[in-house]
């Protein structure tokens, strides 16, 4: 949706300077299907020398899905700067990004999906790259969408029971996983048969209702080839929960804030209508 108002800027005789994302604010009204086409709609809610307003509206069996009111702006316009010294409460582990690539930095693991045509995350299929993948800017609204369920940290674990599904827990009991694999020269080695990869099994979903991006600044025009994520929930009530994720890039610098309330529901409740 973003995408379609940037490409309308860039058409617009008053907007073809504002061609940088600068806000968003999405809602979501219903679920959306693969099985069904979309139909969306543009309006321009606000022309500015600055900063313009456009509101994008997606229509799924003549149903209003999701709308978003998406801020550009002319990456060009600078402005007032002050140093704030903020930083991360916890700051995040040593990294070395170059033996990331090769899963040889002792303070990090990776764990990766296997994704299957029917299986519960055949939405987040990756496409070719053909090469090694970058994140560029029309993704930090996806980044923002994408951490691990942090709900999942707060279920109650019991003994002898394997770890709640996409908890921190869980997830470096895979990677470890994985890693053995690896070590032992299987090309199979992504495969998992309780990830969740083919059958979801978490106790908990968390069901978007809102979704707001802010930039605070631009990746490169060829994008990074690492991100790192910072999220935080700071209180779950009567089914309403909040979610901030902070985006840096591979210096640490600061690239966007994404929050979204979203109402936590049993997952069983949701798996067998999708």
């Amino acid at each position: 949706m973003t995408k379609y108002a940037l490409y309308y800027a860039t058409q617009h005789p008053k907007l073809q300077s504002q061609v940088a994302l600068r806000n968003s604010y999405v809602q979501f009204y219903r679920p959306t299907f693969a099985s069904a086409p979309l139909r969306m709609t543009l309006r321009e809610v606000n022309i500015g020398k600055a900063q313009s307003t456009l509101r994008v509206e997606s229509f799924q069996n003549e149903k209003l899905a999701v709308s978003v009111d998406i801020g550009i702006t002319n990456p060009s316009i600078t402005g007032i700067t002050i140093q704030t010294d903020w930083r991360l409460f916890t700051p995040p582990s040593p990294v070395d990004l170059t033996k990331l690539e090769t899963d040889s930095d002792p303070n990090w693991i990776s764990c990766h999906c296997a994704f299957y045509p029917e299986g519960f995350r055949r939405g987040s299929r990756p496409s070719e790259s053909g090469g090694k993948a970058r994140w560029t800017n029309d993704m930090v609204q996806f980044v923002g969408d994408m951490p691990l369920p942090i709900q999942e940290n707060y279920v109650r674990h019991e003994e002898g029971k394997p770890f709640p599904m996409g908890s921190i827990a869980a997830m470096l009991e895979f990677a470890k996983r994985q890693e053995k694999a690896r070590n032992e020269g299987r090309s199979d080695w992504r495969v998992l048969n309780d990830d969740g990869t083919k059958k979801f099994s978490g106790k908990l979903l968390n069901v978007s209702l809102t979704l707001s991006t802010e930039i605070k600044q631009r990746l490169p025009a060829e994008g990074v080839r690492w991100l790192y994520l910072r999220t935080e929930c700071k209180r779950i009530l009567n089914g309403q929960m909040d979610m901030e994720v902070l985006i840096f890039d591979e210096r640490m610098d600061l690239i966007a804030i994404s929050q979204q309330i979203a109402a936590l529901v049993p997952a069983n409740s949701k798996i067998q209508k999708l």
